[in-house]
């Protein structure tokens, strides 16, 4: 499966123009988009290649988020970081090979009122880091690269943690602190969470918040990058004993 990407005239043009794409965002199908870009000679096919992969429609999006985090996860697995970061190869995919997709996922936000939330769904709108975990498409490959354990049996062990519930809240939470780009600290702080969860412990969303904000707090007098994978799940379990009280 070859790769689609679309470069940043056109990427400029739905944002500067939005009005003159506004109807089109909840076409059937992506015909329009395809004609337009390809007259302009704005859409491309990259030298990216993946294994061919279906999306999940599940009506439950917890359901169906989980799947498909492992469904584009172990499609693209060989894509570079670097690559991911591009935001014209998530709107170039979802506008050319998986409209189908962001029509089912984020049916909601394309039939809003607002611009943001309909330029959001396909093109990065808050930053690059924090647009790849709002993409619908990008933060599945995101949360497989980061939290894919290839130590444990089953390597998708903690992302069924962080997607059983409310996932898209959650993984936004998470990257939303710089430590979060680095996987044995994203890992560390799941282990902690998932050793409460299997002492009975029933895990929200404050334990989430919470754990960030101690790290957050420690990264100011220590390198967090120098801390492993078990120590950061100590010194966060540290905190949360405190907040939430010793598990047995």
């Amino acid at each position: 499966m070859k790769l689609f990407y679309i470069d940043n005239d056109a990427i400029n043009d739905l944002k500067v123009n939005f009005n003159d794409y506004r109807k089109h965002f909840t076409d059937s199908s992506n015909e329009w988009f395809v004609n337009r870009f390809t007259e302009k000679g704005w859409m491309h096919e990259s030298k990216l290649e993946c294994k061919d992969f279906k999306m999940d429609f599940d009506d439950d999006f917890d359901v169906s988020d989980r799947k498909n985090i492992e469904i584009v996860y172990e499609a693209m697995k060989d894509l570079d970081p670097a690559n991911a970061l591009d935001e014209r190869l998530w709107a170039g995919m979802l506008f050319c090979q998986l409209w189908d997709y962001v029509q089912y996922r984020r049916k909601k936000e394309l039939r809003s009122d607002d611009y943001r939330d309909v330029l959001n769904s396909f093109v990065f709108m808050r930053g690059t880091k924090r647009s790849c975990f709002i993409n619908c498409l990008s933060r599945l490959w995101w949360t497989g690269y980061l939290l894919y354990d290839a130590d444990k049996s089953n390597h998708y062990e903690l992302i069924d943690m962080v997607s059983e519930s409310a996932y898209a809240s959650n993984v936004i939470l998470l990257s939303s602190n710089n430590f979060f780009a680095n996987k044995d600290l994203a890992l560390g702080v799941l282990d902690c969470i998932k050793q409460r969860k299997d002492k009975g412990e029933q895990i929200k969303r404050q334990h989430y918040v919470e754990a960030n904000k101690y790290l957050n707090c420690v990264g100011g007098v220590k390198l967090l990058d120098m801390m492993t994978r078990e120590e950061t799940s100590n010194v966060v379990m540290g905190r949360l004993n405190k907040t939430f009280g010793a598990i047995a």
